[in-house]
């Protein structure tokens, strides 16, 4: 059996590789924790930006100011009212991470989607307009003619507001995506939340007075709606892309 070396004595350590030359004692012991000073341990720092008190309390109500007056600007417009709609349903959904930046978020999103998402927008007008042309046209009509074209042309909207809707919530997930492949991620949302896909045009009608009343639609008319409404449609963060 080979023998054992025998175990360096504890004591001080030489550090040989001293610039002091090698002989030299260098002495090492733990600092005591209590030996600290409070801030040398961090107790009582904060970050001296981060948000406290009432500023935080507001932080979130002007991530919703911002994103819908961006929002208003896209719509103004006309052809980035889905683009606006979709830029204030991205950063809504996740105002933990776009709240100090909700105007710009939003308003970037509408720049990049601008030309993918024009002619959806185009869509989307044409439905207040066929209802508009229907409800001039109507009164003209028999009681029995008005029931049955007023039962014809109400699952047609209801279908294609749900569709809008879902394009709008699947534009907000990947703004690099090109537009047939968000319309299909748009008729597989609706395919696998049949229910969503059925609520979302009363939920509209139910949310209209905050998008046509004019003080409610400058603070939060164009931010709320798309946030009541992407909640419905499920978690519109999941797998984004910037």
């Amino acid at each position: 059996m080979t023998p054992r070396a025998p175990a360096a004595p504890a004591g001080p350590s030489v550090l040989p590789t001293d610039p002091r030359g090698p002989g030299v004692l260098e002495l090492t012991a733990p600092q005591d924790v209590d030996d600290l000073s409070r801030f040398e341990r961090g107790i009582g720092r904060r970050d001296p930006l981060e948000a406290r008190g009432l500023v935080r309390f507001l932080t979130k109500p002007a991530a919703f100011l911002g994103a819908n007056w961006a929002a208003l600007l896209g719509i103004l417009t006309v052809i980035g009212i889905v683009p606006a709609l979709a830029g204030a349903t991205r950063t809504t959904s996740d105002l933990e991470q776009y709240e100090d930046a909700a105007f710009t978020t939003t308003l970037g999103h509408v720049r990049r989607t601008l030309r993918r998402d024009a002619p959806m927008s185009i869509l989307l007008l044409l439905v207040p307009g066929g209802i508009g042309a229907n409800a001039l046209v109507l009164p003209s009509m028999a009681p029995s003619t008005r029931v049955f074209a007023v039962g014809l042309m109400l699952p047609v909207v209801w279908v294609m507001v749900a569709l809008l809707s879902a394009y709008v919530v699947a534009a907000a997930r990947d703004q690099l995506a090109d537009r047939p492949t968000v319309v299909l991620r748009a008729l597989a949302l609706v395919a696998r939340r049949p229910l969503s896909a059925l609520l979302t045009p009363a939920l509209v009608v139910v949310l209209s007075p905050v998008w046509l009343l004019a003080p409610l639609t400058i603070a939060c008319g164009f931010s709320v709606p798309p946030w009541v409404v992407g909640r419905v449609w499920g978690d519109s963060s999941a797998g984004s892309s910037v």
